[in-house]
This record gives C-alpha cells, sequence and structure tokens, in this order.
C-alpha cells in the first residue's frame, strides 16, 4: 500500500502512431458499412447518387477530423470535443454537450454496434427463420460486459484487442470487395443496378441519407478523447487521420460496389443485414466466415477504450459526479466511467436500431457543430494558446455549414424524430440547473453523489487520479469553470488498518 500511495495516480502515456491509425480505423469502420448502404439506397432511391453521398461524406470526414486535430493539439486533455467547448465556451455550453453525449449519442451508438455483432453472428444458425430478439438481447449483454471488463482491466490488452478487431474489419471489407469484383467481372451488370443508376432520385430524403451514411463515417476524432494517453500526439495525430479515413474511403466505395455488383434493388431493401445476404449469394465457403468477421468488426471495443476518457475528463472538471472520475488502484483505468458506460448502453438495448441511428445522426451534428465551432474562437480570440498544427479555414467553414444543412435537411424529412431530438436537448437545463449549477444544486444531489462515489471506491478499489500541478497547456477559459477538488472528503477503507484518504 505505501508502494501505492507513493506513485502519481494517474493514467499513463503508453500510445503510438500504429495505435492511433488502428484506433481510428476501428473506431470508423464498424457496423455501419455492413448496414447503412441499405438506409443510403432506401432513402436516395438512386444507386449513382448513394455513391455520391458516400463520397461526400468521405470528404467531410476529412476535413472535419483534421479541424479536431487541430483542436487537440491545441489543448491535448482528456475529453476530445468536450473538451474544446468546456476550455473556449465555459461550464453550461460543455454540459450540454456532454449531457447529449452521454444520455443519447454514444449508449446509442454502443447499442447500434452490439446489436449488429449480435444479428450477424446468429444469422447462420437462424437461417430459415428470423433472429429471436430474447437472443439479440442476451448477446449485446454479454459483448458489452466483456468489452467492459477488458477495458477496466488493462489498456494493453483492451489496444491489442483494437488492433486484431481491425485485422478482421479489414479482411471482411477485402472478402467482400473482391467477391463482388469478381462477380462483377464473370457475370456483368446482372442485377441491373448500374444502368440508368440516376433514375428515381428521392430528393426529400436526402437528409436521412446523409445521416445513414455520416454515421459510418463516424470515429475520425475518437482517439482525441485519449490525448493524454499518446506519447507523441503532435507527431501521431495528423499522419494517423489522414492514413486512416483515405483508407476507409476507398473501401466503402468498393464495398458498396461489391454490394450493388450483387444484389437487386429488392434484395438491397429487404435485408436487415446487408452483408449476410451478399455472402448467401457467394460461394459456400463465404457463407459462415463473412457473418463471422463482420461481427468480429462490429464490436464496440473502441467505444470503451475512449469515450470513458470523455466522460472521466467532464466528472474532473466537476461537471459529472466524482463516480466517473475514479481511476482503478491496480489497473491504473477509469474503471468509474467504464462501469457508468455498460449501465447506459444496457439501459438502451430496448430500441429499435433504425430510430436510434436517427436520433444519433440529429443529436451527433448538433454536437459536432457546436464544438467544431470553438475553433473559430480559438484562432481570432486566443493568441495566448499555442496552436503547433493549423488547417485552411476553408475546412472548418465547409463542415460547419455541412453540419448545419444536415440538421436542416433532416428537420424537413422527419420533422418528428427532429423534434424528440429538440426534446432531449431541452432535458439539459434541468438537469444542469438541479445537478451541477451551485445556486440551485440540491443538497440530495451531493449526498447521493457521495454515496455512489464511496460505494464505487470500495468494490472497484480505486480513487480519484491525484491532481497535477503542471497542466500539459498553458490554456485558460474565457469563463473560469468552478472545479471542484477530484478527492472525496470521506475516507476509505481498503483493509484491516490500512485508510486511504478519498
Amino acid at each position: 500500500m505505501e508502494n501505492i500511495q507513493s506513485e502519481k495516480h494517474r493514467i499513463l502515456p503508453q500510445l503510438s502512431l500504429l495505435d492511433a491509425v488502428s484506433i481510428t480505423v476501428s473506431s470508423i469502420i464498424g457496423s455501419g458499412i455492413f448496414i447503412s448502404p441499405k438506409g443510403v439506397f432506401q432513402n436516395v432511391g438512386s444507386v449513382g447518387l448513394s455513391f455520391f453521398v458516400w463520397i461526400f461524406c468521405g470528404i467531410i470526414e476529412i476535413f472535419s477530423s483534421l479541424c479536431w486535430v487541430e483542436l487537440a493539439l491545441a489543448m491535448p486533455k482528456f475529453g476530445g470535443q468536450y473538451h474544446y467547448v468546456h476550455e473556449i465556451y465555459g461550464d453550461f455550453p460543455a454540459f450540454t454537450f456532454q449531457w447529449l453525449f452521454f444520455c443519447v449519442k454514444y449508449p446509442a451508438s454502443m447499442v447500434i454496434r452490439t446489436l449488429t455483432f449480435s444479428e450477424y453472428i446468429l444469422v447462420p444458425f437462424f437461417q430459415n427463420c428470423e433472429v429471436p430478439q430474447i437472443c439479440l438481447k442476451l448477446v449485446s449483454l454479454l459483448i458489452t460486459m466483456l468489452c467492459g471488463f477488458m477495458n477496466a482491466t488493462s489498456v494493453r490488452v483492451s489496444k491489442g484487442t483494437v488492433n486484431f478487431l481491425m485485422a478482421a474489419k479489414i479482411l471482411a471489407l477485402a472478402i467482400i470487395i473482391v467477391t463482388g469484383l469478381v462477380y462483377l467481372f464473370i457475370n456483368g451488370d446482372r442485377s441491373g443496378n448500374f444502368e440508368n443508376s440516376f433514375e428515381n432520385i428521392n430528393w426529400n430524403k436526402l437528409g436521412l441519407a446523409y445521416y445513414a451514411a455520416i454515421w459510418s463515417f463516424g470515429g475520425g476524432d475518437t482517439m482525441m478523447a485519449m490525448t493524454e494517453e499518446f506519447r507523441n500526439p503532435k507527431r501521431d495525430f495528423p499522419k494517423a487521420t489522414i492514413i486512416s479515413i483515405a483508407a476507409v474511403i476507398c473501401l466503402y466505395i468498393l464495398a458498396n460496389l461489391a454490394y450493388f455488383a450483387v444484389l437487386t434493388p429488392n434484395e438491397m431493401l429487404a435485408s436487415n443485414a446487408v452483408a449476410v445476404t451478399f455472402s448467401e449469394k457467394t460461394p459456400s465457403s463465404f457463407r459462415w466466415i463473412i457473418p463471422i468477421l463482420v461481427s468480429l468488426s462490429s464490436i464496440p471495443m473502441t467505444g470503451f477504450l475512449s469515450t470513458p476518457r470523455s466522460f472521466y475528463a467532464t466528472a474532473r472538471d466537476g461537471l459529472f459526479p466524482e463516480s466517473i472520475a475514479l481511476v482503478s488502484i491496480k489497473y491504473k483505468t477509469p474503471i468509474g466511467s467504464i462501469i457508468i458506460c455498460c449501465i447506459l448502453i444496457l439501459a438502451y438495448l430496448f430500441f429499435d436500431i433504425w430510430t436510434l441511428i436517427t436520433y444519433v445522426g440529429f443529436v451527433t451534428t448538433c454536437c459536432d457543430g457546436l464544438a467544431l465551432s470553438t475553433i473559430f474562437v480559438l484562432r481570432w480570440c486566443r493568441p495566448d494558446i499555442n496552436k503547433p498544427f493549423k488547417v485552411p479555414i476553408a475546412f472548418p467553414i465547409i463542415s460547419l455549414v455541412t453540419f448545419v444543412g444536415g440538421i436542416v435537411l433532416a428537420a424537413v424529412s422527419a420533422p418528428m424524430d427532429a423534434l424528440v431530438g429538440l426534446a432531449l436537448t431541452i432535458t439539459v437545463i434541468p438537469a444542469y440547473l438541479l445537478g451541477v449549477y451551485p445556486k440551485t444544486k440540491l443538497a440530495v444531489a451531493g449526498k447521493i453523489s457521495g454515496f455512489v462515489t464511496r460505494f464505487f471506491q470500495i468494490l472497484t478499489v480505486s480513487l480519484p487520479e491525484d491532481k497535477e500541478e503542471n497542466n500539459h497547456t498553458n490554456i485558460s477559459p474565457l469563463t473560469q469553470p468552478s472545479v471542484r477538488g477530484y478527492r472525496t472528503s470521506t475516507p476509505l477503507v481498503l483493509g484491516k488498518g490500512n485508510i486511504v484518504e478519498g
């Protein structure tokens, strides 16, 4: 116990350029490319236009991801987009951003991935009937708990698993692409998808098609939430971003080409698992390989590796409960945040997957627009912040205009979904006033938070991180946030005669 106390209790930097590429590729290539082609085609009604939607979203992702790199290197701390909003705008906008991320974007995205994993891993066992919902939920629950446990106990094992899953994703796409191109070369355009490919265009639902595609590119900013865990982010982030997203764009375009080469429009629209339907029309040896590889591709390992650090940073700043800021004494992982993430994901298992995609797209676009706007304030109002990497100003302008355009198009295409997203956004006001703002915060909220924190400390043998005297940057927000202390005021009893101040 004395040795543990003598060391600095914090999360250590141990990630490299290869890890950055692996995390980015693994975050972007998830369940999206294996289910979203149906959503894009269904909404635009045209094969040709669907390819343009994919290319457009890929270009926007490159622009926006490089903007995130500029922000991450200027403000290199845990939290990613949340941290940029907090440092530039202050407490309430940061809490709004993170509340939406915490309550909607993150758990919904993770559930989409776990349900996709369950669908693909179980479909081969239910070839002549629909997979029972109870089986899908049960497998999703098990994979969620497994990923949470691995990330809570070892960063090294987690990043090794991420590297393995990245290889599985690329192999799955490679098999689909090669099979589709060979099929197209031998049989020609038998599906008829490439003849008059710009007919029957449905412009009214272009916004929903954009959401379906841009969701599949989501994750380019994942590594930015882990900035403090990289040994040399200034060197690694720009290289990893360009390499990763360029490779993903090529893979996505070729994968769509393969899908449309093999599947007819009706087969595409009737399928809930496009890659499985694709595998059923390929040689028999691939009918098992493709679903297994695709299911591995959908395991949300990177979601447990990166996002808990963002929630951890929020709690460290005093905007979320202290229990989320707990760090395991033995494993040096944000164990409190990981446990909360598991609970959130399990709560979302009862929603429909396409409803989740729509809500995630709306909320994600709003959050991304708010976070990206900080780059303009950073450029013109914060000369005190060192900026080792800058993108052309056209990049954030184009990205921001696209985000706003996506919100408007989606609101026109699906007004009810937009109203639900707006209602979820409004819930941030009572949450902030009752749980965070000092003048209106309920006393019972502090007592409950303290009780949960002490319970988590005993359950997980964890403590809040030691304060750093010298931060990694010289930044200070425009409006100084009210940062609470990291440690609880009540001692934590770890064993007989051993008391560590909490």
